[in-house]
């Protein structure tokens, strides 16, 4: 894999800290403010890629102001306890996440994995990968939707974003031109929302807010520079995911797969499933997709097994229309 610069300047005194590993998941970009009030915004970075985006611009962990989170997973609030106790600095959040902000409890009580038979394998993975996410953090303040969090010569405007997590908060940079989207993230892989605190409807229509601000640059967290080119037809193909799971989804159903069980196991939303933990949330998405197809009457529930109505051809008129 080849090497990549550990930061880049996307705007004046604003710089895009890649993750590491391609931002991949459990790594996530972070953007830094060099500003009067030095802002960090999410802190899933490395923290050795955080610092030495930092020393580059002649300041340390230490230096740090304010820290932003743009929503409770650990991906994102990542580092951000470690460096509010060196820095003494403010940590902000959307306040229907502090909960699972503040707490490792809260954090798995919004994963909604109590009681999961792969609960042992996600835990057991942060406690090697990620430790630092299972202590407490805390929350100095909130920001809500609209709110402008002054930097200096930079303000952050918060973009409520609920559908992800119920906290997802985009941030436009100086207005609404520059948004970081945050996990609005334009992979390949598409909208996850594999938790008791994600909704499908909510993401959709989250999506849509962000098109209608017209952005001319989308800085996501998973990948490694901003999209320009494109950027709203890439907005526009990212909410058509949803429509295209709802059709593989009842296309596996038609072919046998007619059990969340044995869709989870195909698997149908994941390409693959690389560590038994992402079961979990296979399954989760995979529900919130069978629920909405019920209550649209596209399938039925009898006899422990899903059936699919003859309003197939309906869905798939509804999406190609689109």
């Amino acid at each position: 894999m080849p090497p990549y610069d550990v930061h880049h300047e996307v705007l004046t005194g604003v710089h895009l800290i890649r993750g590491a590993d391609r931002a991949r998941f459990p790594e996530a970009n972070s953007l830094l403010i060099d500003d009067e009030l030095l802002t960090l915004v999410d802190a899933g970075a490395e923290l050795s890629r955080i610092e030495k985006t930092l020393h580059d611009l002649g300041r340390e962990l230490r230096d740090i102001d304010q820290i932003l989170l743009s929503h409770f997973h650990i991906d994102h609030k990542g580092h951000a306890e470690e460096i509010r106790q060196m820095a003494d600095c403010e940590v902000l959040c959307h306040p229907s996440g502090e909960k699972a902000v503040r707490t490792f409890q809260g954090m798995v009580e919004f994963y909604g994995i109590w009681g999961h038979e792969y609960f042992e394998a996600w835990e057991d993975y942060l406690k090697k990968r990620l430790p630092h996410v299972t202590s407490d953090y805390k929350v100095t303040g909130f920001f809500e939707d609209g709110d402008r969090i002054d930097c200096g010569t930079n303000d952050l405007i918060a973009i409520h974003t609920p559908g992800h997590t119920v906290d997802h908060t985009c941030f436009g940079i100086n207005e609404t031109k520059t948004i970081f989207l945050v996990d609005i993230d334009l992979t390949k892989f598409g909208a996850w929302y594999g938790n008791a605190a994600s909704d499908i409807s909510d993401f959709r229509q989250s999506v849509q807010r962000i098109i209608s601000f017209d952005p001319e640059m989308g800085i996501s967290s998973h990948l490694l520079d901003p999209v320009t080119d494109g950027l709203r037809e890439r907005l526009q193909d990212y909410l058509l995911e949803f429509d295209r799971r709802d059709r593989e989804i009842l296309n596996a159903i038609k072919n046998g797969f007619d059990t969340i069980k044995k869709l989870q196991h195909r698997p149908t939303i994941y390409p693959r499933i690389p560590h038994n933990l992402f079961y979990i949330f296979e399954e989760f998405m995979l529900e919130k997709h069978i629920s909405d197809l019920i209550s649209k009457g596209f399938i039925r529930h009898e006899d422990g097994s899903l059936h699919v109505t003859n309003m197939i051809d309906e869905l798939r008129k509804s999406s190609s229309s689109q």
